[in-house]
């Protein structure tokens, strides 16, 4: 079922307001953003709702500015459908997320997985690409455009030898995260790669100068070294 006008306005309302204050979805999209949400919304439900709804005015022009391809435009409008049944918290197919009212139910503060989702819209990546830089990206870009305070949500504080840069999601996420603090820019050069379908593994080096075993090798390294000076 849909929302009802009266929710969906006042929710509607308050996200713009969110947005209003901290400047950044006005000014970031050069369109206009829209969420249309439906499924199963139970009272229990509501502000769970709300708060995905204003993480989503929130994050969502921010994933466009700078994730968005040149040539293609992502979708600006965005239906989000609470599910009973789904196998896994959350998917993105489209211009549709669908999320696990069962999940959301027992981790009703995990609403970050709306950016990881956000981030799939945006990223529009054709078939052929790996899944652990897609699922990579996604967990980096939850990170980064939030929100800030993600209650049971980490990406790791050091990685290991027996973990590997392809382990998808937040190990990926992780080296991702260095990889940008340490090479600059890198993140965004291997995005646009994966969106126009030609990235390689060899693309690490072309934009660093350094293989991904070398880069996962020094990133172990400097992990562990941070955390034994603490």
């Amino acid at each position: 079922m849909f929302l009802t006008s009266k929710w969906s306005v006042k929710w509607a309302m308050a996200a713009s307001l969110i947005g209003f204050c901290t400047g950044q979805w006005v000014m970031a999209a050069q369109e206009p953003v829209s969420l249309t949400i439906s499924g199963e919304v139970s009272p229990r439900m509501a502000p769970v709702a709300g708060q995905l709804t204003a993480l989503f005015y929130e994050s969502y022009p921010r994933l466009i500015e700078r994730f968005e391809k040149p040539d293609k435009s992502a979708p600006r409008h965005i239906r989000l459908v609470f599910e009973k049944g789904l196998k896994v918290p959350a998917y993105c197919s489209g211009t549709e997320i669908h999320v696990s009212v069962e999940w959301l139910t027992q981790h009703p503060e995990d609403v970050a997985l709306l950016t990881h989702e956000l981030t799939h819209a945006v990223q529009a990546y054709p078939p052929n690409g790996p899944s652990w830089m897609t699922e990579g990206i996604a967990d980096y870009a939850r990170l980064i455009y939030g929100p800030k305070v993600q209650p049971g949500w980490s990406l790791p504080a050091r990685l290991t030898q027996k973990q590997s840069y392809r382990d998808s999601y937040r190990i990926t996420a992780r080296f991702l995260q260095w990889l940008d603090e340490n090479h600059p820019g890198t993140v965004d050069k291997l995005h646009r790669l994966m969106q126009d379908g030609t990235f390689k593994l060899e693309a690490f080096q072309t934009v660093t100068g350094k293989t991904a075993d070398q880069l996962w090798q020094e990133c172990v390294n400097n992990l562990a070294e941070k955390k034994e000076t603490k």
